[in-house]
């Protein structure tokens, strides 16, 4: 147990107690004891325990928390510490339970991790258990892998700069072939479904939504880049082999799985933060295959156009717009996958070989597609029913069963944090329904300040429940992990988020 000694100011020899769970240091109501020096702000400092472990955490207050002296933003508390509410403010004397610190020091080497501590969950368990709960946290938010890194703006400003040129050359290219009123309702057919389909990947990825800005690149990727590369790499096979055949079940998978997986990956290596599961690898593969399908799209419905007229165009937006939206999709979502679990594995061996496999299967199912589609109508569409399209549901579906876990994991972990007062009972509700989460966060459309806190809070809702559940694992599995250290962070960001969702 901690017990805070206030050694001046006007609670001078007043005590505070924390067992378990938080307290908030402070001059507002939320405060167990409240403080009217002018140092103080009104919310000031939070102190939380996690393991026997207590921290200290500053709430972005106007003259800072001092620990022995130094202002910290997050630190460590110890017996003997002494915390500062801003610089000659009031000081706060630590003592902890030496039982209880013993206890903690003792198993510090298997449950309690030092702060900041980053370290794998570890198991005395057999490999059978470490493919097990592998199999049970696949698709889930782990603090383990998120270092929190953001990626350097030069390499930011340079990707922009490249997909940006890219672009440019297609839209040129497209403008050239076509002309401009061919090119604009070509291009308002293929874009308008798109953002129905994009749709269903924000759906997916409700409860850790990726960022506008990655999402972007992925969907810029797919529809500049791996397009342009993509073409001019199978129109050269074509000019050399002189084959159209060979160039559709050789070049074409190759070179487009290839150029869609260099955005993923990119992605992984860039965005780390952002980039920490597998259903994260579907989403951004989805994305950028999407993107690709998108601007291919184009130049499919632009033909169809200038050589049948309407009837064609309706013709081949029947087939590639409604029965195979999805073909690219489920093709790329393979490495999708298969960088996801390098991302989520600590295994040297598997962060190599699962792209690897990824991209084998997704050139294999491509090359597939592009071989059915060159026999007749009716061994195309019986291959179709037959081994595509059940691919997809299956694909989707297991996506869909990870989710609805997650909702639920979400709801049981948090459900202590609406009883502590953090969150309230409705705003663990509206975090695990995407109808009442959009709503939410789309009412402050055109409040710039808002919308994005809305969007954070409901992010850092999200992932505190879900360290909660991988911090509750490793205690079960006699293991470590850099949830408890997040915990309070999250609970800190929270309560910061409070005052500004409105």
């Amino acid at each position: 147990m901690l017990r805070l000694i206030i050694q001046n100011g006007t609670n001078s020899g007043a005590q505070l107690h924390l067992e378990q769970g938080w307290l908030m240091l402070g001059r507002g109501e939320e405060s167990v004891l409240r403080f009217v020096e002018p140092s103080v702000s009104t919310r000031h400092a939070i102190i939380s325990t996690e393991q026997d472990e207590f921290f200290v955490l500053d709430q972005n207050s106007r003259n800072g928390t001092f620990l022995n002296g130094e202002r910290i933003q997050t630190a460590r508390l110890a017996s003997g510490d002494v915390i500062e509410l801003g610089p000659f403010g009031p000081r706060l004397h630590v003592v902890i339970d030496p039982r209880k610190q013993l206890d903690s020091d003792l198993s510090d080497a298997e449950t309690s991790p030092q702060f900041g501590d980053t370290a794998r969950l570890r198991s005395p368990q057999t490999a059978q258990w470490t493919i097990r709960e592998a199999a049970q946290t696949i698709g889930l938010y782990n603090p383990d892998h998120d270092s929190g890194d953001s990626p350097p703006s030069a390499s930011i400003a340079g990707l922009a700069l490249f997909c940006g040129v890219m672009g440019i050359i297609v839209l040129a290219l497209t403008f050239l072939n076509f002309g401009v009123t061919v090119s604009v309702i070509a291009g308002v057919t293929a874009f308008v479904p798109a953002a129905i389909y994009l749709g269903m990947f924000l759906w997916l990825d409700r409860y850790d939504p990726e960022p506008v800005r990655n999402l972007a690149f992925a969907f810029a990727w797919g529809a500049m880049v791996a397009i342009f590369v993509s073409g001019v790499v199978n129109e050269l096979f074509k000019l050399t082999f002189e084959d159209d055949f060979l160039t559709s079940v050789i070049s074409a998978p190759l070179v487009e799985e290839g150029s869609k997986a260099m955005g993923v990956l990119l992605i992984a290596l860039l965005f780390r933060r952002d980039f920490d599961s597998v259903v994260d690898g579907i989403i951004y593969a989805g994305v950028v295959a999407l993107g690709f399908a998108t601007m291919e799209n184009v130049g499919y419905y632009g033909d169809s156009l200038v050589k049948e007229g309407a009837p064609g165009l309706i013709g081949t937006f029947i087939v590639r717009g409604l029965f195979a939206p999805f073909s690219h999709v489920l093709f790329t979502c393979m490495t999708g996958i298969g960088i996801g679990i390098a991302r989520e594995t600590h295994t040297p061996v598997l962060r190599v070989v699962a792209p690897l496999i990824g991209y084998c299967v997704a050139m294999f199912l491509h090359a597939l597609w592009n071989t059915l589609a060159s026999f007749s109508a009716g061994v195309f569409w019986l291959g179709y029913l037959l081994l595509e399209l059940p691919l997809f549901l299956g694909m989707i579906c297991v996506i869909v069963v990870m989710v609805r876990r997650e909702g639920r994991i979400l709801k049981q972990m948090l459900a202590t944090e609406v009883e502590k007062g953090l969150i309230s009972r409705e705003q663990l509700e509206t975090a695990i329904s995407v109808f009442r989460r959009s709503r939410w966060v789309l009412s402050a459309f055109g409040n710039r300040e808002v919308f994005d806190a809305r969007r954070q809070f409901l992010r850092a809702i999200a992932k505190l429940g879900l360290c909660q559940w991988h911090g509750a694992r490793a205690l079960a599995a006699s293991g470590k992990t850099g949830s408890f250290s997040l915990i309070p962070k999250l609970r800190a960001e929270i309560f910061r988020l409070r005052d500004q969702i409105g």
